[in-house]
C-alpha cells in the first residue's frame, strides 16, 4: 500500500511541476542524483537537502522506480531543530520517503533527476500535510 501511495504522490507532484522543471529531450535513461556539489550518484544511500549546513538529510535509502520519469525512496530522515542555535541544536529522526523528478544531463552526459522533496511517514504512511519545498540539484562539472 505504501508503495501505491507513494507513486500516487509522485505522479501528482510531478504533473504539478512539469512546467517548472527543465526537461531534456532525451530517451536515455535517469541513472543519477547530483549531490550538494554538482557530482552525479547512482541510486544514493544519503541525499543531504540542506547542502549549506547539512541539518537536513535522508539516510539509508532504499529507491524504487530508478531511472523512470520518477522515483522514490524509503529511509530515515535525520533533521537539526536549530534549539537554540543550529550549531548547538540536536538531531532527530524519522522515516521519509524521498520523491525525484526531472531530468538534466550532466557535464559527464549521464542523465540525472533534477529536483527532490522529502515527505515524513507517519506510521508507514506519507504525511503529505508535511510535504516540504522541492529543492534542486544541479549536475556541475567534476575535477
Amino acid at each position: 500500500m505504501l508503495r501505491y501511495l507513494l507513486i500516487a504522490i509522485a505522479a501528482e507532484l510531478s504533473l504539478a511541476l512539469t512546467p517548472a522543471v527543465a526537461v531534456a529531450q532525451s530517451s536515455a535513461p535517469i541513472t543519477a542524483l547530483p549531490d550538494c556539489q554538482g557530482a552525479p550518484h547512482a541510486r544514493p544511500a544519503n541525499v543531504i537537502f540542506a547542502c549549506g549546513d547539512g541539518g537536513v538529510y535522508a539516510s539509508n535509502l532504499r529507491w524504487t522506480n530508478w531511472g523512470e520519469q520518477f522515483a522514490t525512496g524509503v529511509g530515515t530522515l535525520s533533521k537539526n531543530d536549530c534549539e537554540p542555535n543550529c550549531a548547538q541544536g540536536h538531531f532527530h529522526t524519522s522515516p521519509v520517503a524521498v520523491v525525484v523528478v526531472g531530468r538534466q544531463r550532466c557535464p559527464n552526459g549521464q542523465m540525472a533527476y533534477q529536483e527532490a522533496a522529502y515527505v515524513p511517514l507517519v506510521s508507514g504512511i506519507p504525511n503529505v500535510g508535511d510535504t516540504t519545498s522541492w529543492f534542486i540539484f544541479k549536475c556541475s562539472p567534476q575535477p
